[in-house]
């Protein structure tokens, strides 16, 4: 029987809402480098070109609402919305003061550009090209909402199709896998020219890289497949239609969808909808298995930010360092078959070889182990404080710069 609790489609429609008039934003350069003409109190063009990645492969970053720059620190920048100035004929037009960032930004054509060209100009607009040069055999989209309470998946299949028809016709450019295969949960009936369907179970961790490939191929290890989620081809459809730089994000926030500039803080969110946090409530950046809290609402949205949660004070179980109580629930739901029980007690008292010796870096940090432990031990925290340790990638770490 199916557990509800991990279900990854609703059963009713969640439109995506457009957000407009923005007041502020916050965008974190992440490991990007600002340009020297980013300064305080300069006035900026959405689009405008504000720090740039020294990877080919990661995509620059830009401003995605037009204003002037509020703050400016080492890790951030806060744009203030502001109209551009207007000229006599009632276009947009920088004022004499203004830097060249204030100047409207002109679309690009992605015409006769051959692989290499179009996957630098996607980079310049601040597309991480990477997944969709990499390779492969096999090209996975992944259309299952990535964990429970995401809900934008299915309204992106259901009302944003053409979005994701131009970000696949760019991906038939940038890779020549012989083979594409569109997974959708069981029941979908979207479809792509080009693409099989193969469809899956709606039950998390299937959403997951290593078990949906696992249940695509048939096959535990597959060194020639390329998995990327759906709304990484919404973003690069986004990006083709319009020939100008990524500046939005879909995310579910508090159980809505929304298709708003990057940057958006927290705060605005809670402020739409009218949530007042009283203490003891968290909210969580990124899904409720695999997200962590965030401790300032000033926070703005990423790339890679497609979930904010509500989590109210007593709704779950605190966790805490209680002792490992023998009970095995933590390797029978082991999407991996590793033994959690083990390797949090190794990580719990720093002895992280012995981690290593039990497959750690198997470990796909899904949280089921957590979620499902009587004694609510920290299970995913434990085991990314081992994999830091041992200077293996996080789940979150991945994330970083993207």
């Amino acid at each position: 029987m199916k557990d509800k609790r991990f279900t990854l489609v609703s059963d009713t429609p969640c439109p995506i809402t457009v957000l407009n008039d923005i007041p502020l934003v916050r965008l974190q350069f992440g490991e990007r480098t600002p340009l020297t003409s980013v300064k305080k109190r300069v006035r900026v063009a959405k689009g405008a070109l504000l720090a740039e990645h020294g990877s080919p492969n990661v995509g620059d970053m830009h401003a995605s609402i037009d204003g002037v720059i509020k703050d400016l620190t080492a890790s951030y920048v806060e744009i203030q919305y502001e109209g551009l100035p207007l000229d006599v004929a009632g276009t947009a037009a920088a004022a004499a003061k203004d830097t060249e960032l204030a100047r409207p930004v002109e679309p690009v054509s992605f015409d006769g550009l051959d692989e290499i060209e179009l996957g630098k100009t996607l980079k310049r607009l601040g597309i991480a090209i990477r997944p969709f040069t990499r390779p492969c055999e096999l090209f996975i989209i992944n259309c299952l909402n990535p964990e429970p309470g995401m809900l934008y998946t299915q309204e992106l299949l259901a009302v944003h199709m053409p979005v994701i028809e131009a970000g696949f016709s760019l991906v038939r450019r940038l890779n020549n896998a012989p083979e594409f295969v569109l997974a959708l949960p069981e029941g979908g009936s979207a479809s792509l020219e080009g693409a099989g369907v193969r469809h899956v179970s709606p039950q998390y961790p299937n959403s997951l890289a290593r078990p949906l490939i696992k249940i695509v191929t048939g096959a535990e290890r597959t060194k020639h497949v390329t998995l990327v989620r759906l709304h990484n081809i919404f973003q690069l459809g986004l990006v083709a239609r319009s020939g100008l730089p990524l500046t939005e994000q879909v995310a579910t926030v508090f159980g809505k969808n929304y298709l708003a500039p990057l940057g958006t803080p927290v705060q605005t969110f809670l402020d739409i909808q009218g949530f007042k946090l009283e203490s003891g409530d968290s909210v969580i950046l990124g899904g409720a298995m695999r997200g962590v809290a965030i401790s300032g609402l000033r926070r703005g949205l990423r790339k890679v930010d497609d979930a904010i949660q509500f989590i109210p004070k007593g709704s779950r179980p605190e966790l805490e360092d209680n002792p490992c109580i023998n009970c095995g629930a933590c390797v029978l739901v082991c999407p991996m078959r590793l033994r959690p029980n083990m390797l949090s007690r190794y990580a719990e008292f720093g002895q992280y070889e012995s981690c290593r010796k039990e497959q750690l870096a198997t470990c796909i940090e899904c949280g089921m182990c957590g979620w499902i432990c009587p004694a609510c031990r920290p299970m995913q925290q434990y085991f990314r404080m081992a994999k830091l340790q041992l200077g293996m990638p996080t789940f979150q770490h991945r994330l970083r710069g993207q």
